[in-house]
């Protein structure tokens, strides 16, 4: 019986220290895969930045594009009842390209594969910096999610209304445009490719 215990022991004992070295093994310097999985987010950023109101209002389909193709008409829509066509703000859309709707997107958990990277800075590289915009990336992207929550509810709040979501969004346009200069930064001092 004690033999039976010792070994079953010996194996448990194993066992655990197997699951740290694992997590070690899986936690060591990204892949080029992981690497570009930053470069395709970034350039999610750039889109939804470069293109704004077509990317958080979203129009009736069936309304045509001279009513409510251009960007002030879909923003004067999108704020008003009053317009000649149907818009409303969609600010669950910077939520998804900033990576905060989805772990299967590029963008999820990417402040961890930053930190994972940073051995793969030159050594000429300037590894405060780099600490720095890692750390404000990952503030500034907090702060885009949060604020595109925030303006998700804005009209539901009690003294809210469709001032209040695009108040809101608008200050989540500036946090994405801040992450979207920082992770330029980031990708400048890895070694991949814009």
């Amino acid at each position: 019986r004690r033999a039976a215990l010792g070994v079953s022991a010996a194996a448990l004992f194993g066992a655990l220290l197997a699951e740290p070295r694992a997590a070690l093994a899986a936690s060591g310097v990204p892949s080029s895969t992981e690497l570009n999985k930053l470069v395709v987010g970034y350039r999610g950023i750039v889109k939804l930045v470069d293109n704004w109101d077509m990317e958080t209002i979203k129009c009736d389909k069936f309304d045509s594009a001279e009513k409510c193709g251009s960007s002030a008409q879909r923003r004067a829509a999108a704020s008003s009842n009053m317009a000649q066509c149907s818009c409303d703000f969609n600010p669950g859309r910077v939520q998804e390209v900033m990576g905060f709707k989805s772990i299967n997107h590029p963008l999820y958990m990417a402040d961890q594969i930053m930190i994972r990277a940073q051995p793969l800075l030159p050594e000429t590289a300037d590894f405060e910096k780099y600490d720095s915009a890692v750390e404000m990336w990952a503030r500034k992207a907090e702060d885009a999610n949060v604020m595109s929550f925030t303006s998700s509810w804005g009209e539901a709040n009690p003294g809210g209304g469709r001032d209040s979501v695009a108040k809101y969004l608008d200050r989540s346009r500036t946090a994405v445009t801040d992450s979207a200069e920082l992770l330029r930064t980031i990708l400048t001092m890895l070694p991949v490719e814009l």
